[in-house]
């Protein structure tokens, strides 16, 4: 009897230590955001891309699990050329996010400006890993 107490304890200490995702860990995500800008080329007349990257200061945030609707626990802000670093992560789900710039012509005086979330899933199935994100890229298109 007292071995299946000792046995016990010790299975409840191992899952009372397991913690979610979150800071403390050894795990990287990184990526970069950058714009692109189809238009039609007035010489040729078919769609062209361009690629734009962004200044810096774009702001990217993390959300320590896989639901959108929570409030950001981080936020990074990218370097000059769009790049973002989290780092210090356990394993676990994630959301990334960052605002993509809008604007609709209402009439042909009157623009309305707006932002719009754009959101990356990622799971970190082991500590020690780097983590590259598909880039965010944000369209605006003509």
């Amino acid at each position: 009897m007292k071995n299946f107490l000792i046995i016990c304890a010790i299975a409840i200490g191992f899952t009372a230590c397991e913690k979610d995702a979150g800071e403390g860990g050894t795990s990287v995500i990184e990526g970069q955001v950058y714009k692109i800008h189809t238009f039609q080329n007035s010489s040729t007349g078919a769609m062209d891309t361009l690629y734009h990257q962004l200044d810096s200061g774009k702001d990217v945030f993390i959300i320590y699990s896989d639901n959108e609707t929570e409030v950001y626990d981080d936020k990074f802000e990218t370097d000059y050329n769009g790049r973002y670093h989290f780092e210090y992560l356990r394993k676990g789900d994630y959301t990334l996010y960052t605002y993509a710039d809008s604007t609709v012509d209402i009439s042909s005086t009157i623009e309305l400006k707006y932002e719009y979330p754009i959101f990356k899933h990622i799971k970190i199935n082991s500590n020690n890993s780097d983590n590259s994100v598909e880039d965010f890229v944000i369209e605006k298109n003509q």
